[in-house]
This record gives structure tokens, C-alpha cells and sequence, in this order.
């Protein structure tokens, strides 16, 4: 039996454009987080690339893959935001601000950092292609889609940017392979 307040109509179902911004924009904003980018940098490349998604709406509805145009209007907006910050010389990397005291609580905030830092040291599309694979789970061919290369390629940066990550895990953590 469902249950509803007195006077107050379920909501319907959501359609269009309203369907696709539910579905797509916490994917925009975890892949945006997964590139790096600071809070108040992920919010302002977030809605400009949702925003871009609404004037381009016509033709996005009948896109092949969605997500990696999003993805790469995402990457292209982080870019230039990220840039701006840098010319006005507001910090920009959450790997460099101070850490909390390490507890229960921060701890897996603290292993985020570390895995952003980590992740910075890898040449950018090698970055690029194992965040949308590995943390995005993206298939290899909208990988190769939303960096504009061959799925190839794709299964290329991402083999070697996990033996990279490897060998820094080692380095700094004195681990064994």
C-alpha cells in the first residue's frame, strides 16, 4: 500500500532533459573529483558542462555515447576553470592543503589525497584513461570516445598507468610487487 500526504501529488517521472541531468550529473562530478579538481573548481566546471549540455541538448539527445561528450566537455572546462584559479593564484590542488589529524574519520579522506596525488604523477593521458576506466568503469571503447584516441590505445594508457601507480605505491610506501 503507498502512502501519500494528504493533497500532495506523487512527482511524476522524469523526462527530457530534467532525465538526463539526474542521470549524468553526479557521473560529471565524480569523474571531475577523480581529475582532482577542488571543491568550488568541480561545482563551477560541474554546472558549466551540465549548462552546455542544456544549450546542446537538440543534438545531445540523439548522441551516440552521451557520457564521453560530457566527459569531454567536463575535461575541457576543468581545464580552463583550473586555469583561471592558477592566473589569479588561488591554490588549486587538494593534495597540497593541510592534512587533518589522522583518525577513523579522516582516514579515508586522507587515502583519496594520497590516491590524487598518486594520480598526478602520471603523464595526463594516462591519468585521463585510468580514471574513466578504473575509477569511472567506463568500457575502453567510451574511454578511447571521450579522449578522442583508438580503444587500442586506450587499453594501452591504462596498462601502463596501473604498473606506473604500481611502482610509486612501491616507492613510497616500501611495498613488494
Amino acid at each position: 500500500m503507498r502512502h501519500t500526504v494528504t493533497g500532495v501529488q506523487p512527482r511524476p517521472r522524469a523526462t527530457g532533459f530534467e532525465a538526463f541531468f539526474l542521470c549524468y550529473e553526479p557521473r560529471v562530478r565524480r569523474y571531475l573529483f577523480a581529475r582532482g579538481a577542488r571543491n568550488d573548481v568541480l561545482e563551477e566546471a560541474a554546472q558549466t558542462t551540465m549548462e552546455e549540455a542544456l544549450r546542446s541538448w537538440p543534438c545531445l539527445q540523439e548522441h551516440p555515447k552521451p557520457q564521453a561528450w560530457l566527459f569531454t566537455v567536463a575535461a575541457q572546462r576543468h581545464a580552463k576553470i583550473y586555469k583561471e584559479h592558477l592566473r589569479l593564484g588561488e591554490p588549486t590542488d587538494p593534495t597540497d592543503f593541510d592534512r587533518l589529524p589522522r583518525d577513523d574519520a579522516t582516514a579515508s579522506c586522507d587515502d583519496r589525497l594520497d590516491l590524487l596525488r598518486r594520480l598526478r604523477d602520471l603523464p595526463e593521458q594516462q591519468r585521463e584513461a585510468v580514471v574513466l576506466r578504473c575509477l569511472l568503469d567506463l568500457p575502453y571503447e567510451e574511454v578511447a570516445d571521450a579522449m578522442g584516441i583508438q580503444p587500442s590505445s586506450a587499453r594501452g594508457h591504462v596498462s601502463r598507468a596501473l604498473s606506473r601507480l604500481a611502482q610509486i605505491y612501491v616507492k613510497e610506501e616500501g611495498g613488494c610487487t
